[in-house]
């Protein structure tokens, strides 16, 4: 038969000292529990209470979230956020939406195509040349063309 005493830890509740194959191990005070006493309340972890206050503000300027302690001053915090240079204020961008008259559709990767005649970015309900304002754009080897006939008359005329 195999001996298995070497296999697993013992529960580190002081009560307890079941040896375990697979114990759980706090991520607050580092020691090794049973399944019965894995949690922070069933061993009165002394770190427990630390390990899962976890408090932020979300910066206005940056839109970043700024961790900080239990008791510590949220002005005084964000202060120190924004000096710290770290703090780069977004530009706030309006999405961009279909701009067929009426329609309020966002306009995403997904959501979206360009028009193949005119070239407008439009949502997918108004995909079709006949459900928007489509007015074809001269190609751009013809208004290439036509650069070149201005240029060569320009040319002969001096």
């Amino acid at each position: 038969m195999a001996n298995f005493s070497d296999c697993g830890k013992h529960c580190s509740h002081p009560y307890c000292n079941q040896q375990d194959l697979l114990p759980f191990e706090c991520d607050a005070c580092g020691k090794a529990y049973c399944s019965h006493h894995f949690s922070y309340d069933a061993h009165d972890c002394p770190k427990g209470r630390q390990a899962t206050d976890r408090r932020v503000i979300v910066c206005p300027l940056c839109s970043l979230a700024i961790p900080h302690a239990h008791g510590e001053d949220e002005n005084e915090v964000w202060e120190r956020h924004a000096a710290s240079g770290s703090c780069v204020p977004k530009q706030v961008t309006k999405p961009n939406r279909c701009p067929v008259k009426g329609c309020r559709e966002k306009l995403t990767f997904s959501n979206s195509c360009n028009c193949g005649t005119c070239g407008i970015k439009v949502c997918l309900k108004h995909r079709f040349e006949d459900q928007h304002d489509c007015h074809p754009c001269p190609s751009q080897k013809q208004h290439g063309n036509n650069l070149l006939q201005q240029f060569v008359q320009l040319v002969k005329a001096s």
